[in-house]
């Protein structure tokens, strides 16, 4: 080996020593790590943004006698891809925001973007239901707080509310009247009577996209409104819930 090689190896050596470095103390990630209560976690940290979300290491499929291990799997495997679609959109959002400039303010008030996800599960007779708070701040004038959730069958099969109704039936019409009575209920006791004048009525109008954040628990439907949806940011998130008894009349046998 000439001199001059063995200088470009060194030089190369050194390279790759500093990146290594620079890896392991800017980004630390834990995939799937499972935490002390048995869910999974996903922990990735670097110089700018945290990411932290638990789910579910297994859902109640797997420990009820009606359902299976097999369902069970198909569940948590529903769940974990779109986690991490959800991880990946939030990564797009950085790359996009993260200009000198936000670099610099981001290191200034020694702060970072970050995306935190958390569960919590429902049980009923026909389904598992599990509900995902979401907060998000990539900068902006406040950090956003959203809803996914996801109904199973027995079989591990994603269940959407059309799905609970014979067809033709009115059930949007059903939950969008009800869902706005307690809406504008809930307003008023946040902000007084005049503020039912706020409520954005396109936000509880019939629309599939407007009830897609629910779940079912014990027989009762909870329809999860996020921010922004029906009211100013500042009136926060909503929620109302409809008993399966009242709609029973169009709903398809067997659901409860």
């Amino acid at each position: 080996m000439t001199i001059r090689n063995g200088i470009i190896a060194l030089i190369f050596a050194v390279i790759v020593g500093v990146g290594g470095w620079y890896v392991f103390t800017h980004t630390q990630s834990l995939p799937h790590v499972l935490t002390e209560k048995g869910d999974r976690q996903i922990k990735e940290e670097t110089e700018y943004y945290l990411v932290q979300a638990l789910y579910p290491n297994t859902t109640r499929l797997g420990t009820r006698t009606d359902s299976s291990k097999q369902a069970d799997g198909r569940a948590v495997a529903t769940i974990e891809a779109s986690i991490e679609n959800m991880i990946a959109d939030f990564k797009n959002e950085v790359k996009k925001a993260l200009t000198a400039d936000e670099q610099t303010r981001l290191k200034a008030q020694n702060t970072k973007y970050s995306l935190n996800i958390a569960s919590h599960a429902y049980n009923s007779s026909d389904f598992v239901s599990y509900e995902f708070d979401i907060f998000k701040d990539v900068g902006g004038a406040h950090p956003m707080n959203s809803y996914k959730t996801f109904v199973f069958d027995l079989k591990g099969n994603r269940v959407e509310l059309e799905d609970l109704f014979v067809s033709g039936s009115n059930y949007l019409e059903r939950i969008s009247a009800e869902v706005k009575k307690q809406v504008e209920a809930q307003l008023i006791a946040k902000a007084g009577a005049e503020a039912a004048n706020s409520l954005v009525a396109d936000g509880v109008a019939a629309r599939a996209e407007n009830f897609v954040n629910w779940v079912n628990n014990d027989g009762t439907l909870i329809i999860l409104i996020p921010p922004y949806q029906v009211a100013a940011y500042a009136a926060g998130s909503f929620e109302a819930r409809i008993s399966l008894d009242d709609l029973k009349d169009i709903l398809k046998p067997g659901i409860r």
